[in-house]
């Protein structure tokens, strides 16, 4: 067998996630592990809607996002799933319970290994505070430009 043939296919998610690693991002999640700091190695997959919020809360049915450094990520068929570092960001980033661009959601900051809901959602994160907490009001909030008053004579 040729090493041509033998090549597995790049799907959308691969070059996707190669483009934004080593960059903060936020992801959706079907299921996560806390990484164990000391050896980067992780412990068994645990479903998010088992996850316990700060608040003694569960998410229930609302999305479970993941923040933080994509490290790297691994794909199988119909699973995909990311080594999340600690993000880089400013230290006002939300955790826990949000109003998410108009219905409530979970988000939490890594570290973590995570594996993605179908359908998959990835998306970087914006760099400033003030675009951070747009963004997650209004998706794509990292291009809105400011409202200029123009006034005429």
């Amino acid at each position: 067998m040729s090493p041509e043939t033998s090549q597995r296919p790049q799907w959308e998610i691969d070059r996707i996630l190669e483009g934004l690693t080593g960059r903060n991002i936020r992801a959706l999640a079907r299921a996560f592990s806390p990484l164990v700091p000391s050896s980067g190695s992780t412990l068994k997959l645990v479903d998010t809607r088992s996850l316990f919020l700060p608040d003694n809360s569960q998410p229930e049915s609302l999305p479970v996002f993941f923040e933080g450094k994509l490290l790297g990520f691994e794909r199988r068929i119909g699973v995909v799933r990311l080594e999340l570092g600690p993000p880089e960001l400013v230290e006002s980033a939300s955790d826990g319970m949000v109003p998410f661009r108009g219905s409530a959601a979970v988000i939490v900051r890594g570290p973590a290994l995570v594996e993605l809901a179908y359908p998959f959602q990835v998306e970087p994160l914006p760099e400033t505070p003030d675009n951070y907490w747009r963004d997650l009001r209004v998706p794509l909030a990292q291009l809105e430009l400011p409202l200029v008053m123009l006034v005429v004579p």
